[in-house]
Formats: C-alpha cells, structure tokens, sequence
C-alpha cells in the first residue's frame, strides 16, 4: 500500500488495477506510457492528484499549489503513484506479457525470396 502526504493530509493512493488504468486515461492521464519528458507532465501529476483524493482537477490543483508553496515537491506524489504500480498485480503479473499473436496468413511455400523482380503470387501468375 503506498500512501502520499499533500498539505498534511495522508492519502493512501488506490490499487492500480486495468479498471484504475482505463479511469485515469479517460481523465488524460496515462500510465503506460507516461514519463518526466511528456510535455503533460504536470496535467497528468493535476490528474493523478485527484484521482488520489478523489476529487475534481481544481481541487488537486489548489491542493497541489498548496504542496509546492509549503515545500513540498510534485515528484513526491509521483514517487507514490510509481510505488504504487511497483506493488500492483496488473504491472508485476506474469500474465501481463505481451502474447504473440500468430499471423492469419503464412508465406507460401512455393514463394521463393529470391525471385526478385518477378511475380510470385498466384493471382499474378
């Protein structure tokens, strides 16, 4: 369980689960793809925000605000949300690997490599 301190208060940040996932997208922020060089950044870090205190992004914004004008620091909840994707099943799991998806069409036996420059598809014969 990972936990955050904004202004104060404790908030212990949600499992992050797909469910969790496909909120926070629908919010603009995503986690799978999501890095320090997005030029998001801080929208993400405002959505996060109030996904963690169940909130709307003008309260995690005045909340976050708050935070940086105390001394603390925006990385702080982003330590915690990665901390908490670090416990998470969903990102851990060994079912989380990408599985291969076998192709619908094969290459035909009788098509050669190196017949460059000719016709080797049967409807082009």
């Amino acid at each position: 369980m990972s936990y955050v301190t904004i202004n104060g208060t404790d908030y212990e940040v949600p499992e992050i689960n797909f469910d969790a996932i496909c909120e926070l997208e629908e919010s603009g922020v995503y986690l799978l793809t999501m890095s320090r060089n997005d030029r998001r950044f801080a929208t993400m870090i405002r959505g996060l925000t109030a996904w963690i205190m169940k909130s709307d992004t003008a309260t995690a914004s005045e909340e976050i605000q708050e935070h940086i004008k105390n001394g603390g620091n925006i990385m702080e909840i982003l330590d915690a949300v990665m901390e908490a994707m670090n416990d998470s099943g969903f990102f851990n799991g060994q079912n989380n690997k990408v599985a291969r998806i076998p192709q619908d069409h094969k290459r035909p036996k009788n098509r050669q490599r190196n017949n460059r420059g000719k016709n080797t598809h049967p409807s082009q014969s």
